[in-house]
């Protein structure tokens, strides 16, 4: 059959049809001999996106958008977005150690704990699409009420807030300034009362300053300046109710001494500042005072009463130095009678990189340090030795210690916090977020120093992401070892997947696909990183009882200067299949296919896609072949091998190979040369019903997409002229294929007919500089629509914009246009339920739902929103929803302990837990089938009851 080309006189919207002697429409037909022309690709729809990333006309809609198809009215909802990446300061453990208090992009979140789940979400500031709301610098409790806590962002915004209740996430009071770098809060004596004062660092007017900010009864006064200089100022740290006040500034050490004990207003607090130089550039310090003890009289005399202050300091080449008593070392060198000379530090050294924190013990015995490399150092001062908890997940960012001093608060990398105790240096609690890669990268505390091979440019980089069909309430993502891009220079690193729990938000669990080196030596000799491979793509068979993924790797150029030819002929590609276990979707390597796609070295794999009704995968290569992989039983001399517990083996291998060339030969030598400059693209899908296989391929000779009969492997149809520039997706729904290139493209397999297209625009901004693109599509067969996301932005500054857009096949008019504030990186289809999941550059989780479904995906919410915080005794068991109901007792208030031997633990050892059951399983047991047609009331009652009485800790191990 000879390709098919489109016409050029199909303009604006879908052309209305003619009508039969029946009554009933009838297609025009098709002019195959004239293709379109370029000057007619913006004519194809009247509905082109004029936005900055789609192109429909955009108009300010909210978070519901509606859209009238005849009689009746389709609305879909975005939700709240739920996630995000923990702030890099300091996290806040209560004084119980019952509850944990953690700073996101906009968000202050509460978690218990016991069992580590989400308790309260304050939401400091609505994420505004048009501006970048300013980062959290630091959260402080309250000296004066442990219900308080202070809030300061970058742009100058403080916040005073009630995490017991959610009350005063309304900014209290804003200083005018470019830049809030840090705050530290005192509780500093003015009259006769104990005041909260907080202590910021501000950028104004192109000076560093530190404030005194003047806070009673809830309103802003006036702002006290203790200090001004050119540098930037950091690590504000104050003791003894603002006696002493500590900071950094690049290489230097700033100490304040209060002038005067008695104040009678703020305004007369007073300073005096002492300047002390490192030999390298201060990352991280830490402060501790203590009352002085006196041996005998005459140190008495000497040293006075003064507190006994000790500073550590942890540096960016992984330097710690301590200083002892560094008051008294400073009065003895200004004084008349002492001899001149310069402070001395006790100098420590282990880290290979820059000490990212650092923190005293609260018996001031240890200093317990963090960095890059996954351990956590405790330095003994006394015996100068070292003990070391290795082989943690990822750079530890963040290190508190609680005030009874009983635990340890890790903030680690890659979005995860851990809360140890000291005795045993063993966790107690967990909580880990999406781990995806951030974009745009924060920057790192091993900046400071430039390192050999350090650079790594911002880059827009897909996740592959997907959902195992059977199991609705779970998403696994692609993830690194942290969520920045490693210095490799060879691009991303992501070998490892994720399992995120979506009503709770947490990652499950975390498992490596690829060779990874996390905390083994990962540094060359010459000081470049190792690289690592990157999952290309990801996808689940329709019984999700198999997980095939494509993973990609090649050496960096500067690793092969001596050698003969490029990096891509030493590329490595390996196509991987999995079993997935029904108890615990744990993944167990089958078979790895090495170069899937071969013409004389390892040729990238485009496009991944399974069947949606056989254990039947395709791949799509740059060497232009399509290849089926199914499994085959294993037998070894002629007798099947089974495994553990008698189960059956199987090894998976290509049964079907179909070129999509005529000659049925590979490319050549001398094309690999020349596209060894260039990189071809291309994507693969299934039909819904598994006959078909839609393809399209992308050389350097041009773009063409071939529908393929799954059974006999020939082609059946060439369509030319839907493909624009490089090909980002193909997806099949109902009898229309959808094309995703640099415009969008809606065809009728069936009756060979453009249906409608939608132009990208043009990837430059204002400036007429290039932008980077990055979009991506999804299908949803419940509601018959398909979702295109663009993200737009120039390379190392902040995105332009970043838009969902939901359609019809039959419609060009989008049902749903939303802006996101910031870019998307995966969408992917929900399970169970109408609708999407969205994934964005800030690791955060958004869903995309018709508002008037009823199996909607229950998405994850804070335990106060669902009214588990708490359980009243008043109310009878009948009142409460069945998804809510508790196995917990409710614990009596103190006083009213009742003389009752409670077990504090069950029968097999396990701890009481609280029963949180989604809804959507609930929906699985009784809307399966009609009320005629369901199972016996008891069979019923057993299955609910099995869901209260599981152990979701067991459950998710």
């Amino acid at each position: 059959m000879a390709p098919i080309a489109i016409n050029e006189d199909l303009t604006a919207n879908k052309r209305k049809r003619d009508v039969d002697e029946h009554g009933k429409s009838k297609r025009p037909k098709r002019d195959s001999h004239k293709p379109v022309s370029s000057n007619d690709t913006g004519k194809m729809t009247s509905t082109i996106l004029r936005s900055e990333g789609l192109v429909v006309k955009l108009e300010k809609r909210r978070h519901r958008t509606e859209k009238k198809h005849g009689d009746h009215a389709l609305t879909w909802k975005v939700s709240k977005p739920m996630g995000g990446r923990i702030a890099d300061v300091d996290p806040i453990l209560t004084e119980d150690e019952k509850h944990l208090i953690l700073a996101y992009n906009t968000s202050i979140q509460v978690y218990s704990t016991a069992d580590s789940l989400l308790l309260r979400k304050i939401q400091l500031e609505e994420p505004d699409v048009e501006t970048t709301p300013g980062q959290i610098m630091a959260i402080c409790m309250s000296p004066s009420s442990p219900n308080l806590v202070w809030v300061a962002s970058s742009d100058g915004n403080v916040w005073l807030i009630d995490w017991t209740n959610g009350q005063g996430s309304q900014t209290l009071f804003t200083l005018p300034c470019s830049f809030l770098s840090d705050m530290f809060v005192e509780q500093i004596k003015v009259g006769t009362e104990f005041r909260d004062v907080p202590l910021v660092s501000i950028e104004q007017k192109k000076k560093w300053r530190i404030l005194a900010c003047d806070v009673r009864r809830s309103k802003f006064r006036t702002s006290k300046l203790l200090l001004k200089q050119t540098t930037p100022i950091s690590n504000l740290r104050s003791v003894q109710n603002g006696y002493a006040l500590v900071a950094s500034a690049d290489r230097n050490i700033i100490l304040g001494t209060l002038k005067s004990s008695t104040l009678r207003h703020l305004e007369e607090l007073e300073y005096e500042f002492f300047t002390l130089d490192c030999s390298d550039e201060i990352v991280c310090l830490d402060v501790r005072a203590t009352d002085r003890v006196h041996l005998n009289q005459k140190t008495q005399v000497e040293a006075g009463n003064e507190p006994v202050l000790e500073i550590v300091v942890g540096c960016a080449r992984g330097a710690v130095f301590f200083y002892n008593d560094i008051l008294s070392q400073l009065r003895r060198l200004h004084s008349s009678k002492g001899h001149k000379g310069s402070l001395q530090p006790r100098k420590y050294h282990w880290h290979r990189k820059a000490v990212h924190t650092i923190k005293w013990s609260r018996d001031g015995h240890y200093i317990i340090s963090g960095g890059s490399e996954s351990t956590l150092v405790l330095w003994q001062l006394d015996t100068q030795k070292m003990d070391f908890l290795p082989h943690l997940s990822a750079t530890i960012e963040n290190i508190v210690v609680s005030k009874r001093g009983s635990a340890y608060v890790l903030h680690l990398d890659d979005n995860s916090v851990i809360v140890l105790s000291t005795a045993e240096m063993k966790p107690t609690t967990y909580i880990s977020g999406i781990q995806t890669l951030i974009t745009p990268q924060p920057l790192s505390k091993d900046d400071l120093v430039r390192r050999i091979g350090q650079y790594t440019p911002d880059r827009l980089i897909k996740t592959p992401a997907a959902v195992n069909p059977v199991d609705s309430s779970r998403v696994h993502f692609c993830v690194g070892n942290g969520q920045r891009l490693s210095h490799s220079g060879s691009g991303p690193s992501t070998p490892m997947i994720q399992t995120v729990d979506l009503t709770t938000l947490q990652g499950i669990s975390k498992q490596a696909l690829t060779r990874t080196n996390p905390t083994d030596v990962n540094m060359t000799a010459k000081g470049y990183a190792i690289t690592e491979p990157r999952i290309t793509g990801m996808a689940y068979s329709a019984d999700g009882k198999w997980l095939a993924t494509t993973d990609e790797w090649q050496p960096p150029t500067r690793d092969i200067n001596s050698l003969e030819g490029s990096p891509a002929e030493r590329r490595e590609v390996y196509l991987k299949f999995w079993a997935v276990s029904s108890e615990d979707q744990s993944l167990e390597l089958v078979s790895r296919i090495n170069a899937p796609h071969y013409t004389g070295r390892s040729e990238p794999v485009y496009g991944l896609a399974a069947d949606p009704h056989a254990h039947r995968f395709a791949t799509i290569g740059e060497d232009g072949v399509v290849r089926l992989w199914e499994p085959t039983i294993r037998q070894r001399d002629g007798v099947l091998v089974k495994g553990k517990q008698g189960r059956q083996l199987h090894s998976w291998a290509c049964s079907r190979t179909i070129y999509l060339q005529e000659n049925e030969e590979p490319i050549d030598s001398d094309a690999i040369a020349v596209r060894s400059s260039t990189r071809g693209s291309g994507a693969v899908s299934f039909s819904e019903d598994g006959s078909t296989i839609v393809c399209a391929i992308g050389t350097i000779h041009g773009s063409a997409i071939h529908v393929i009969d799954t059974e006999t492997g020939k082609i059946r149809n060439s369509i030319d002229g839907l493909i624009t520039g490089e090909i980002r997706d193909i997806k099949v729904l109902s009898s229309s294929l959808i094309v995703l290139s640099d415009r969008l493209v809606v065809y009728d397999l069936v009756s060979d007919e453009l249906l409608y297209g939608v132009q990208l625009r043009a990837s430059e901004d204002s400036f007429g500089q290039n932008v980077a693109i990055l979009t991506h599509m999804a299908v949803d067969q419940k509601t018959s629509t398909f979702a295109v996301a663009v993200s737009r932005g120039k390379p190392g500054s902040p995105f332009l914009t970043s838009e969902l857009a939901v359609f019809s096949p039959d419609r060009s008019d989008p049902e749903m246009i939303h802006r996101f504030p910031y870019p998307i990186t995966s969408v992917v289809a929900s399970v169970g339920s109408s609708g999407y999941l969205v994934l964005d550059s800030a690791a955060q989780l958004w869903s995309v739902s018709e508002d008037m479904d009823s199996k909607s995906l229950a998405f994850a919410q804070p335990l106060v929103d669902l009214n588990l915080d708490q359980v009243n005794v008043e109310e009878s068991q009948e009142d409460k929803p069945l998804a809510l109901l508790s196995v917990q007792d409710h614990e009596p208030e103190s006083g009213d302990e009742m003389d009752i031997d409670m077990p504090d633990a069950t029968a097999d050892g396990d701890e009481a837990y609280p029963a949180v059951i989604p809804p959507q399983k609930l929906s699985e047991l009784f809307d399966t089938a009609p009320a005629f047609a369901m199972p016996p009331i008891e069979d019923m009652f057993y299955q609910v009851t099995k869901l209260f009485s599981s152990n979701p800790a067991v459950s998710a191990s």
